[in-house]
């Protein structure tokens, strides 16, 4: 059930043609550095639109599968090739592309960032889809590097402010005492199976030493808690989330929590029921302490950056809720329970919830971008939002609804991700923990409709922002019109989550 054999291998050359989109993000991103390096004539511009096509390509890559292979296992059964993955390589794709615009659009008030941006941002993709299509511990191991590697460079690369220095040498430390865990976790597992494999691990379960599978699982649940910025893992996200630009924080605030959520899931999946006792009490720990201790200290927030990054903490609470949803599935008191269908509603619960929460917390993030001065200390004071109904009102309407879903507030797709995350706890017979969801979504409604306040009730000050960016103006709308039709006509999204969770577990 949590590894089920796939069709044959491929052949060599089906294979590179299925690994087409991967090929194009890793030589994409050399490409880009050496025309950035060697190409003095070429405008801030033209690195956009190189990179702009290369996600583009990759995104093509994806939807024509050479031979109508749509399954099956990559290099020796390292990766996987499944519908799974495919629904995660989308979503990073769209968020790169988003991220690209936002950074094009802060270039025109700050040219500092330089052209490297462009490639670590492919291969910050390039490692969230390793992570996402990975069936083998190593493999994870390198796709979570990949990622991270580049995002540290990411988050520190504004030349001359020292905030983003700082920012991005906190999230090194960090990131590798994080590593350090997970690496030992791997380990352990390593040492538990005797192969790293996840198709070899799964045969162990049941057998060999218990305590080195407990032990090893729960290192890797810390070097995946800090990526998603699980309590108490959290530390370094209010500081990272505020020194790197805003569109940086956008982009780790979604893309790395849905890659690292894509791993956690199907892993999770694999340990039952073998780890079902051991991690379901302590998750269930952590996913309320995640949502409480955010959402209390989002309530003091001033600076907008620092209250999303509370609010990101918060939104891994409630997805936290999901996975032990998926957990309860695997418990031996749980034989009543028809395993299936409470996965099911819970996995696709998840995978509907990290689009929703991708839409509005990047839509978020991009309005913050292209309005904020970017390098001055009270550049992301909410005050500095007020009157700007009057001045920007496309941005404005857009804030609010970016706002309103992330609260949970009908008719917007965050509250039907949060209606479908509950359903799942509450299907699962954990009422108590669904209840205790929505008190905290309505205690996040306070500081999520301070925004809108300001926005719309308060009078301009003379340091409000004012940017000026069709580009960014144009992704904003977009995301806000996904944010209000999705929330209106969830239905065939939620479905497609639903079947892609069940074509990876059974």
């Amino acid at each position: 059930m949590n590894d089920a054999t796939l069709a044959t291998e491929p052949s060599l050359t089906q294979q590179l043609g299925i690994l087409l989109p991967y090929l194009l993000l890793a030589g994409g991103g050399l490409l880009v550095m050496l025309v950035d390096s060697f190409v003095k004539t070429l405008r801030k511009d033209h690195l956009y639109m190189l990179t702009v096509l290369l996600l583009l390509g990759a995104v093509l890559a994806q939807f024509f599968p050479p031979g109508g292979i749509s399954a099956g296992t990559l290099l020796g059964g390292m990766l996987k090739n499944e519908f799974y993955t495919r629904f995660f390589t989308y979503l990073f794709l769209g968020v790169a592309l988003l991220t690209a615009t936002f950074a094009t659009s802060a270039y025109d008030r700050d040219s500092r960032y330089r052209g490297e941006f462009y490639p670590l941002l492919l291969f910050a993709i390039l490692g969230m889809m390793v992570l996402a299509a990975a069936s083998d511990l190593l493999i994870l191991y390198l796709g979570l590097e990949c990622m991270s590697l580049a995002t540290y460079v990411l988050v520190g690369g504004q030349k001359g402010f020292a905030r983003s220095s700082e920012a991005g040498f906190k999230y090194l430390l960090l990131g590798g005492f994080a590593s350090a865990f997970l690496l030992f976790g791997i380990a352990l597992l390593y040492g538990f199976a005797g192969t790293t494999s996840f198709a070899g691990l799964a045969a162990k379960l049941g057998s060999g030493d218990a305590f080195l599978l407990s032990l090893g699982a729960g290192l890797v649940l810390i070097g995946f808690g800090f990526k998603i910025a699980m309590v108490p893992f959290h530390m370094w996200t209010p500081d990272v989330y505020d020194g790197a630009p805003a569109y940086v924080s956008g982009f780790m605030a979604t893309g790395i929590k849905a890659a690292a959520f894509a791993a956690l899931v199907r892993l999770a999946w694999l340990l039952l029921p073998a780890m079902a006792d051991f991690w379901f009490p302590l998750l269930v720990v952590l996913a309320v302490l995640t949502m409480t201790f955010a959402n209390l200290v989002a309530l003091a927030q001033s600076n907008i950056k620092r209250l999303l990054a509370y609010s990101s903490i918060a939104h891994a609470g409630y997805l936290l809720l999901g996975l032990v949803a998926l957990l309860s599935t695997g418990r031996g008191g749980a034989a009543s329970l028809r395993v299936e269908e409470v996965a099911g509603a819970a996995g696709g619960g998840i995978l509907f919830y990290l689009i929703a929460y991708t839409i509005m917390n990047l839509g978020a993030f991009g309005v913050v971008s292209f309005l904020s001065r970017s390098g001055e200390e009270e550049a992301f004071a909410i005050s500095g939002y007020a009157g700007l109904a009057r001045r920007q009102p496309l941005a404005a309407a857009s804030m609010a609804v970016f706002m309103l879903s992330l609260a949970g507030i009908p008719p917007t797709v965050g509250f039907m991700g949060k209606l479908y995350i509950f359903e799942s706890v509450v299907r699962a017979d954990l009422v108590p923990l669904a209840i205790w969801g929505v008190v905290n979504s309505l205690l996040s409604v306070y500081y999520y409709l301070r925004v809108v306040v300001v926005m719309y009730m308060q009078p301009a000050e003379e340091a409000s922002y004012d940017g000026r960016s069709w580009e960014s103006s144009f992704a904003v709308s977009i995301l806000a019109f996904l944010v209000l039709f999705l929330g209106i006509m969830p239905g065939a999204l939620h479905r497609l989550s639903e079947i892609t969770f069940r074509l990876m577990a059974f």
